[in-house]
């Protein structure tokens, strides 16, 4: 049989963390596995006419996190020449809830055949347009994370990585309290790369008493191997959240890269770092100061903790969020009974939720997102473990 040919059309490049991981990560695995896969960037107008040649060589056509003007046009004549269509999400379509960017997205998930969600909290909002939706997790390389080993000291190294512009507030109103007054106990340095060179942050951990503030403004993305070395320091991965319309949908990928390290992980219990994290098995959730406090503590006095902790999760990255096997689950999406293209048309959309910007309005007023072992509609929904065990939801 003919390989099926995929076209992925990608917003943003390597360097960007999203396209990076559901896009070119996962483009490189199919490639390996002997699959055709056409990789394109498009974010702006005079790169869409250039596109239509490869949508006519694809069998298949997943949109990236793309639910621009131009993108709703180029899925529509991908669905009238005959090709699949899926839509890929790992965040909330818009960070500030507009409701044009929202309404976009939505008639994006109405058009495809089939939705890819990165969280059980999108694919319950997906579920609201879209019938065929599918969990996929954010994934990665393990074997491009070195592992940790933990041994006793005396200071001990707390870390972030991430996009310091996006997470200044979560980073200072959740962390800086809580470092505070364990740096005042014990000797403590905080890595935190991914800076930006946004003073406030370089201002806020500076000034704490006693505390070993190292900030890196910059690495190279798009090399697993920087990412790797960047966070060879850490004793423990920290992932503070703010709780709200956004970080809800978040899919706790800077989780996974601690656990590929062989870290323990100190996290809010927000979004999906509830369904990454398992709390007392690889970290340890947090809600308040005083949990962020009491958990820094532990586990730094605790290698043996730190090792049992970053055992465990290096073991679920391996198991379950390796990229050639999420590549492989795509795959099987791809050609699965449930996005074949019918004469009936999109997948039915959930219009009993009400319109898109009226569900969006009441995220924004109830921002915690549902999770999927809570009762209710989004129930049903199994979480990544399940999905990766079992098929899928």
């Amino acid at each position: 049989m003919r390989p099926m040919h995929l076209l992925m059309l990608l917003a943003g490049d390597a360097n960007m963390a999203s396209a990076r991981v559901r896009g070119y990560w996962i483009a490189d695995a199919l490639k390996k596995m002997g699959r055709v896969v056409e990789v394109r960037q498009a974010d702006r107008l005079s790169q869409y006419p250039v596109l239509l040649p490869a949508i006519a060589r694809a069998d298949a056509v997943l949109f990236r996190k793309k639910y621009g003007r131009y993108d709703l046009v180029a899925a529509r004549i991908c669905r009238l020449t005959g090709k699949r269509v899926l839509f890929d999400i790992d965040d909330a379509p818009s960070r500030t809830c507009s409701d044009a960017t929202m309404g976009r997205a939505g008639q994006m998930m109405r058009l495809s055949h089939g939705v890819l969600a990165g969280s059980a909290a999108l694919a319950g909002l997906a579920r609201r347009y879209q019938d065929a939706v599918h969990l996929l997790p954010s994934g990665l390389y393990p074997d491009a994370y070195p592992r940790k080993s933990h041994a006793a000291g005396d200071r001990i190294c707390l870390g972030w990585i991430g996009n310091g512009a996006h997470y200044a507030d979560d980073l200072i109103d959740l962390l800086a309290e809580p470092l505070a007054r364990v740096a005042r106990r014990r000797p403590l340095s905080f890595r935190l790369v991914g800076a930006c060179g946004v003073r406030r942050l370089h201002d806020t951990f500076g000034a704490i008493e006693r505390l070993e503030a190292d900030l890196v403004d910059r690495i190279d993305w798009s090399d697993p191997k920087a990412v790797s070395a960047a966070v060879a320091p850490f004793d423990i991965g920290l992932y503070p959240l703010l709780p709200g319309p956004f970080n809800d949908y978040k899919c706790a990928f800077k989780a996974l890269e601690y656990m590929a390290c062989a870290l323990p992980v100190i996290a809010s219990d927000v979004g999906a770092n509830a369904e990454i994290v398992r709390d007392e098995e690889t970290g340890l959730l947090c809600r308040t100061a005083d949990d962020w406090a009491a958990a820094i503590e532990r586990l730094a006095a605790g290698p043996d903790l730190r090792r049992s902790f970053g055992a465990a999760g290096r073991r679920i990255v391996e198991d379950r969020y390796a990229i050639p096997r999420l590549a492989a689950r795509i795959e099987t999406i791809l050609r699965c009974d449930a996005i074949r293209i019918q004469s009936r048309g999109p997948g039915r959309s959930r219009t009993a939720s009400g319109p898109l910007q009226d569900a969006e309005r009441r995220d924004a007023r109830h921002p915690q997102a549902p999770r999927s072992r809570a009762g209710g509609p989004d129930a049903p929904i199994e979480a990544p473990d399940d999905f990766l065990e079992s098929g899928f939801p």
